[in-house]
């Protein structure tokens, strides 16, 4: 049975006056993980947020600062190329540095730059708060997802809270379109930037909650590869940018070939520094973990064909349909609904049919989604033929999105977490080159 709790009446004094405190203190603790799960999933949620709420905002800009055609993509790409770029930095930094340490740290210049970003007076000092934004993003979100995964035992626990890490990272992307819409036209472009404050100010005034970062001292020393992260930070950056300029130019043009050729240059460079590393970027040992190689191998080819559906779909909405940015984000919102009830079904049914055969169903649907898409014509109806593609593609997506990042963080020993979050984090954004690029730059913006 139940203990009861005998309540005392008016002239019975408690046997522990501090019993009040001591409920809350209790309750507190037993809550703490829910509290913990929720601050980071509510972060991640903001940092992707982020690389979608200014698009619709950008003519405002343009027309505020006198942004170029040319430059104004920057605002987008600038977030989206740095948040990418520098992942695996960040993620080996929460290894390193402190994984709490390291969050607060992004989480404060974040705010500093989307404050810095709301009061710009130029284009120049807009683009640079934005990429100091995607450079503290690329700080928290490995540190919080490292955060996670060594909060949660592996198992039940850890998926639950991965399905919800998942969701919230789904949601995010839709509700930037639609949140900068509103935000833009009821207010100012400003706010795209402002509303990051008051978020990332009650998320550091909650950080206490989280775990506290083990007390290095007496133990052995750790240093950071600073050639390996640069070259390998370089290459990511030059890849993407050549990438982007390739969705204009054409692969032939110079603006292209360059980049690509920096990148091949610097890539191979980090294979070679990290053979010869005494401490590595990417220790040997995470590269022996099939999970980790083949979770980080499936997450970034989902996310390129997930990309490359969102890009000419989203064209398709309004160049041929006729609809406006905001409608065209509107569009996609069922599929991202579903992605997110699925990211939290998908962690139970790991449990139940284990990871490998949730992936392996996750692409299938998410094939089979791909292949409906192929029905599309100019007299396509929306609801008809577009709709139903984005839902079983939102599926195959719900499904292989958490499955593979469970993958691609089991069997990890603890003071490797971040890295395993930067590298799925940095397969996870593989995408964003091609995303960022079609929002800038279409005719209707």
């Amino acid at each position: 049975m139940n203990p009861r709790v005998q309540v005392p009446t008016g002239s019975t004094e408690f046997s522990d006056p501090q019993w009040p405190t001591k409920t809350l203190v209790v309750g507190a603790i037993r809550h703490r993980p829910n509290l913990i799960l929720a601050l980071l999933c509510a972060v991640q949620f903001m940092l992707i947020l982020d690389i979608a709420i200014v698009n619709v905002a950008l003519p405002s800009m343009q027309r505020t600062l006198g942004l170029s055609a040319e430059n104004i993509q920057w605002v987008v790409g600038g977030y989206a190329l740095t948040f990418g770029g520098f992942l695996m930095l960040g993620g080996r930094l929460a290894d390193v540095i402190g994984r709490r340490r390291m969050f607060l740290t992004g989480l404060v210049l974040f705010v500093g730059a989307s404050m810095l970003g709301g009061f710009s007076q130029s284009g120049g000092m807009l683009i640079a708060a934005r990429v100091i934004q995607g450079f503290a993003g690329a700080l928290v979100s490995p540190a919080a997802l490292s955060l996670l995964t060594t909060t949660f035992k592996e198992g039940r626990e850890r998926n639950r809270a991965l399905g919800m890490w998942s969701a919230m990272a789904a949601g995010g992307a839709s509700a930037g379109l639609i949140l900068g819409g509103l935000l833009t036209q009821e207010l100012s472009w400003r706010f795209t930037l402002f509303v990051n404050v008051p978020l990332g100010l009650a998320a550091v005034l909650l950080s206490p909650v989280l775990p506290a970062d083990a007390d290095r001292r007496g133990a052995s020393k750790v240093s950071l590869d600073i050639p390996g992260a640069a070259s390998l930070t370089g290459g990511v950056l030059a890849l993407a940018y050549g990438v982007t300029e390739a969705t204009g130019r054409g692969f032939a043009s110079s603006n292209v070939l360059i980049p690509l050729a920096v990148s091949a240059a610097l890539l191979t460079a980090f294979l070679v520094i990290e053979t010869r590393s005494g401490q590595p970027l990417v220790p040997g040992r995470m590269l022996r973990l099939r999970s980790v190689v083949a979770g980080n191998s499936v997450a970034a080819l989902v996310s390129v064909v997930m990309i490359g559906a969102v890009f000419f779909n989203s064209l398709y909405l309004q160049e041929i349909l006729g609809y406006s940015p905001i409608q065209a984000g509107l569009a996609w919102l069922p599929q991202t609904l579903l992605i997110i009830v699925v990211s939290n079904m998908g962690a139970r049914l790991a449990m139940r049919f284990g990871t490998r055969s949730l992936i392996a169903l996750g692409t299938l649907v998410l094939g089979a989604g791909t292949l409906l898409f192929l029905r599309t014509s100019p007299e396509s109806d929306y609801i008809a033929v577009l709709l139903p593609a984005m839902l079983v593609t939102g599926v195959g997506v719900g499904l292989a999105f958490v499955s593979v990042t469970m993958a691609a963080t089991s069997g990890v020993p603890d003071q490797d977490q971040g890295i395993a979050s930067g590298l799925i984090g940095t397969a996870h954004r593989s995408e964003w080159p091609w995303d960022w690029r079609f929002w800038s730059t279409s005719p209707d913006r």
